[in-house]
């Protein structure tokens, strides 16, 4: 038996016989006789229309079985890329100019592809890469004839390694009934990574140095929660994973069953339950697992995977989709927070020391008042048709949210005078993610309609540790006393205001947090998707005067380890169903997740 270990994508246990894939097509440089350049585009424009054909007939498939419309999103996105003109164009350029093959052409095309998103610093962003991959090596294995991973003959229940796959592999193999899968390449964040979980699929990325350790028909347990792979797993091994997937089981089924029920306390305190997404493929998803809005979308996605910047245009039917997902519910738009270490290749941005602090996020978009005025006009524009609100994030004072309000005035009277449809009026609102925004939230407040409270940078910002620095990871506490008391602060001036107050980051979906989120008054929580049944399972448990009674020991400690210590074993003790997994890390001497 051996355990291997990577990044879980998408949660849950598969054990099956394991089946392998194959590896990324091999292509050695090849030159071709000028009179042989012809041969060469045809064979890339055939490759191009095969593969879009194969990723049309899975589209096919999906509406034909009622599938998730993300699915379906993301194929499409896919197809798109087929005719883009970078990948399209430069590989032709290389056939014709440098006298090479197709598959030469194309795998440089896609190293140069790759060279730019390597130089992002920002996980998310970097992983876009995946997808150029995966449609490279799609048109690859169609320029050399070689079989689609997809169209293998895989045993039901297997569980499928590769050193990568796509959505749309995975879209196949996942409705053929295979059980899960771990692949060498990818990411948590790729696009495989979210048609995994919209399945219901486990699946591990990240995972080396198993080839010499593994072979086709050894069982092997895939565990997405964990991020692990145990290969020729013995008898106590299985048991212990069979246990576990017993209880996921139980849980699921007991957090279905309040899909349609309201987040409310036991004594009637109601709580909004929203979605943090970056994708219109995630939206359904969100919906379907209980999402009342979205709380926080993020808009860099439509700025990645491309070298210039997109229109007025395109951004307005984005924001439109989005919109006509959600059904009428309420969407939050946050504008661009780029910058730091969020660099896509269209935007350029001059470093400094240290970029968290310098050229990002509402600076940047002050900086370049232009393309911060196209996104706002997007937006006021998709108000017409649905209701939304805009967010600005990284406010650290009234001065600046003058400025922007100034800016949204202007792009109002743009549209005004060229005759376009839009909304006058939208609800503008403020991140609290910097000290200073917490301490002035009142004089803020005076000056927008909503609030929310993005707990990653401020966490960071108040302790001055940056939660990417490993060296000083261990300073990043959302339970520090000080993150305690400047929520309590930015909550009561909120009230006092009379303003709506959220909270948008990883706090509001750790649901070990959540007695003390609604102890301080919180009452609209946004979270990454799969947190909501959870969550909403534990406000649903629980009594507001026994929320209190916590927060009431927890203001006098004065110590991190002591809050995270009390929270911890309060709510282990008061929702084992929900916490089995932490409980059985704490009994196994296990550290408690972050």
């Amino acid at each position: 038996m051996l355990k291997l270990c990577g990044v879980g994508a998408s949660p849950g246990i598969a054990v099956g016989v394991a089946h392998f894939l194959g590896g990324p097509v091999e292509v050695q440089e090849r030159r071709v006789f000028p009179e042989e350049i012809p041969g060469e585009l045809e064979r890339f424009a055939q490759a191009l229309e095969r593969s879009d054909a194969q990723m049309r007939r899975i589209q096919q498939q999906i509406a034909a079985q009622e599938g998730d419309g993300h699915e379906y999103s993301i194929l499409e996105a896919h197809r798109l890329m087929l005719s883009d003109v970078h990948l399209v164009e430069e590989t032709r350029r290389f056939i014709r100019d440098d006298h090479v093959s197709a598959e030469w052409a194309l795998r440089r095309t896609i190293d140069q592809i790759r060279a730019v998103f390597n130089r992002i610093e920002d996980p998310y962003f970097r992983e876009r890469r995946s997808d150029v991959d995966m449609i490279g090596e799609r048109i690859l294995r169609n320029l050399v004839g070689m079989t689609p991973p997809g169209q293998d003959e895989v045993p039901r229940g297997a569980v499928v390694f590769a050193h990568d796959l796509s959505p749309a592999d995975v879209t196949q193999l996942g409705r053929a009934g295979i059980s899960g899968f771990f692949t060498e390449g990818g990411g948590k964040t790729s696009h495989t990574a979210v048609v995994a979980r919209a399945l219901g699929l486990p699946y591990v990325v990240g995972v080396h140095d198993y080839m010499h350790h593994i072979r086709t028909g050894m069982t092997v347990i895939v565990d997405g929660g964990h991020g692990e792979v145990i290969l020729d797993p013995d008898g106590t091994a299985r048991a212990r994973y069979a246990a576990r997937a017993a209880r996921d089981l139980a849980r699921a089924q007991r957090l279905a069953q309040a899909r349609e029920a309201p987040a409310e306390t036991l004594d009637g305190g109601r709580v909004h339950l929203a979605a943090n997404v970056e994708l219109l493929e995630e939206v359904p998803a969100a919906v379907e697992l209980g999402a009342e809005s979205i709380g926080l979308f993020r808009t860099e996605f439509l700025y990645l995977e491309r070298p210039d910047l997109p229109t007025e245009d395109e951004q307005y039917h984005h924001a439109v989709a989005a919109l006509r997902m959600l059904g009428g519910r309420l969407a939050t738009f946050r504008t661009l927070d780029l910058g730091g270490d969020k660099l896509p290749a269209s935007v350029r941005i001059p470093a400094g020391n240290n970029p968290a602090l310098g050229l990002r996020s509402i600076r940047y978009s002050l900086w370049q008042r232009d393309v911060f005025k196209a996104q706002l006009r997007a937006l006021f524009r998709a108000a017409a048709v649905a209701p939304l609100r805009i967010l600005f994030p990284l406010i650290s004072g009234v001065a600046e949210l003058r400025a922007v309000k100034a800016i949204c005035g202007e792009a109002v009277g743009e549209l005004e005078r060229a005759g376009v449809e839009h909304a006058s009026k939208v609800p503008l609102g403020v991140m609290i993610e910097t000290p200073s925004a917490a301490f002035i939230t009142d004089l803020l407040a005076s000056e927008c309609d909503f609030l929310t409270i993005g707990t990653n940078d401020l966490i960071q910002y108040a302790l001055a540790a940056d939660r990417q620095d490993e060296h000083v990871g261990y300073l990043y506490h959302p339970l520090h006393p000080a993150i305690i008391r400047a929520v309590s602060q930015v909550v009561t001036a909120a009230q006092r205001a009379g303003k709506p107050v959220a909270m948008c980051g990883d706090m509001a979906g750790d649901p070990l947090l959540s007695w003390v989120l609604l102890a301080l008054g919180l009452r609209d929580l946004s979270m990454a998707p799969r947190q909501i049944p959870i969550v909403k399972s534990i406000i649903r448990s629980t009594r507001l005067s026994d929320a209190q009674e916590l927060l009431q020991k927890v203001m006098g400690l004065q110590t991190e380890e002591e809050v995270e210590e009390t929270v911890s074993a309060t709510m282990l003790a008061r929702f084992p169903l929900e916490f089995a997994d932490v409980e059985s890390e704490v009994d196994a001497g296990g550290d408690l997740p972050a």
